[in-house]
């Protein structure tokens, strides 16, 4: 008989990205592994936001043995037992927290579960996490899809809530009955701010690609169109960065703002290498002539501006939200990809790594790589198919750039076909 996992997330599809994957492949692949999965997850949304996307086509990944149950939460006065919580993302998830918690008390009360997995974020949820340890009894994994305090995009109003932040975090860390971070780094610096939290109680999964999402992985799929050099990006783009400190208001919040590690969320954008194609144009290189930029996901109004203000808009083409498989098809038809991380200080290492370089290198196309140094960078050197560039660097880029489309023009492009890194095997 299998063992039996409560699972909660928030997110589950059909909401899309990649918190929602990480969690759906979890779905797919633990019963091969003996576990028999329940999932307690929010009501679908009428409304819906940047980051929380519709994609019906993650559905086809939950097995029918999957039984997912839904809660809607009450927006009516805060619970009597949060009320000496932090929130550390919304009132509104404290307020599910308490609907979910009377379903998960019915369901453990009545059937026999051998643990609970909670993916995070919303991080509020770990406040649900401890409540079921303390009065439920059961055993308590929390899944941190991003390192919490310690992540430098997670910002707080001032100092003071990133300490409580980081206090939670700490707390729930070292009471949980087990931990999986899901870079190296992320395990790392985790480990250094909870010291009461060690091996095996804290455990690395990485993200990684599906097959079954790719269309015949195992053959060559590329095609060299002598006309088009084609680059691809697909996912989330944090545009807004460029211009939310460029007014009175914004630089006064940035002065106080505090995060888990210094960045420079530019890098995060296609401002760079729009750049870098700019300077390549003002040059009169030939790469300006037939290059086209295609950035694939939900585009806002500062993407827009970005590509409007940078003299190349010409050359870019906006795809709004596509689903993950169609998403997934669109890697494999480019010349190249474009993985874009944030800027660090000296001697700092990323701690987390985009979802989507696990397709990318799944996908077996060669990869404009602007990442600062940390898992991901590692991760692109070791595969031997990126151009490695500094993510905040117009020189650096457009150096990785000519680079990249002088060995596409040769035919100089090799693309083996990674290890260790699917979905299953995670």
């Amino acid at each position: 008989m299998n063992a039996r996992v409560l699972i909660i997330s928030y997110f589950f599809p059909p909401d899309g990205g990649p918190g929602t994957q990480r969690v759906t492949k979890f779905c797919k692949y633990l019963w091969r592994f003996g576990w028999s999965p329940t999932v307690l997850t929010r009501t679908v949304p009428e409304k819906r936001g940047r980051w929380d996307p519709e994609d019906r086509s993650l559905q086809r990944d939950i097995p029918s043995s999957v039984r997912v149950i839904r809660v809607e939460g009450n927006d009516d006065d805060e619970p009597d037992w949060t009320a000496h919580l932090p929130v550390l993302d919304s009132p509104h998830i404290m307020r599910w927290n308490e609907v979910a918690f009377i379903r998960a008390s019915s369901l453990l009360e009545a059937e026999q579960f051998d643990l609970v997995l909670i993916t995070m974020s919303p991080f509020d949820l770990a406040h649900l996490g401890r409540r079921i340890q303390t009065q439920l009894g059961l055993p308590v994994i929390y899944d941190l899809r991003d390192p919490w305090a310690l992540d430098g995009w997670r910002s707080h109003r001032s100092s003071r809530h990133w300490r409580r932040d980081l206090s939670c975090m700490r707390s729930t860390l070292m009471h949980a009955d087990g931990v999986i971070a899901n870079t190296p780094e992320a395990k790392t610096v985790m480990q250094r701010e909870c010291r009461e939290i060690t091996p095996p109680r804290l455990y690395m999964i990485p993200n990684g690609y599906d097959e079954s999402d790719l269309s015949d992985p195992f053959l060559p799929v590329y095609q060299r169109d002598p006309s088009i050099f084609r680059i691809v990006h697909t996912g989330s783009l944090h545009s807004g960065e460029l211009y939310a400190r460029r007014t009175l208001k914004g630089k006064l919040r940035s002065w106080f703002e505090c995060s888990g590690q210094l960045i420079d969320p530019s890098g995060r954008t296609p401002f760079h290498l729009l750049r870098a194609l700019r300077r390549l144009q003002r040059q009169g290189h030939p790469l300006a002539g037939r290059v086209r930029v295609s950035l694939i996901g939900t585009i806002d109004d500062a993407t827009r501006r970005c590509v409007s203000e940078s003299g190349v808009k010409h050359l870019v083409e906006l795809v709004d939200y596509l689903p993950h498989r169609d998403s997934v098809e669109k890697l494999q038809q480019a010349d190249a990809l474009f993985l874009p991380l944030h800027g660090l200080g000296p001697d700092q290492r990323s701690r987390i790594v985009p979802g989507k370089t696990y397709e990318y290198l799944a996908a077996r196309r060669p990869i404009l790589a602007c990442l600062p140094p940390g898992d991901a960078r590692e991760l692109i050197e070791r595969s031997g198919n990126g151009w490695l560039a500094d993510p905040c660097d117009v020189g650096s880029i457009t150096h990785a750039l000519t680079s990249l489309h002088e060995a596409w023009e040769r035919g100089d492009l090799d693309h083996e076909r990674i290890h260790g890194q699917h979905r299953r095997q995670q």
